[in-house]
């Protein structure tokens, strides 16, 4: 079974996999969670949120922050979902 640390640079690295040309500035480490199976681990990373500005294909980063939760599996670290996170 991996453990935290191994569970979020896990989640940390697939995040910069799904945005390789983009910056997206400090990632953070929001939350951690073994479900009560202790099958799986959910981590909520955020990053800099990219915005559309200008003309067709530029962005720039501005103030907010996205977030993306990741379940893995406890056993080994497989990725088994990647979700939108929004904040209300």
């Amino acid at each position: 079974m991996i453990n935290v640390n191994e569970a979020s640079g896990i989640a940390v690295e697939h995040l910069k996999k799904l945005y390789p040309d983009q910056d997206l500035g400090k990632i953070l480490f929001e939350e951690a969670e073994l479900t009560d199976d202790d099958r799986f681990w959910i981590i909520t990373l955020s990053y800099k949120s990219p915005v559309a500005a200008g003309g067709v294909g530029q962005s720039v980063f501005v103030g907010d922050r996205s977030y993306k939760v990741f379940k893995l599996l406890a056993e080994n670290g497989d990725i088994r979902s990647v979700k939108s996170r929004a904040l209300k």
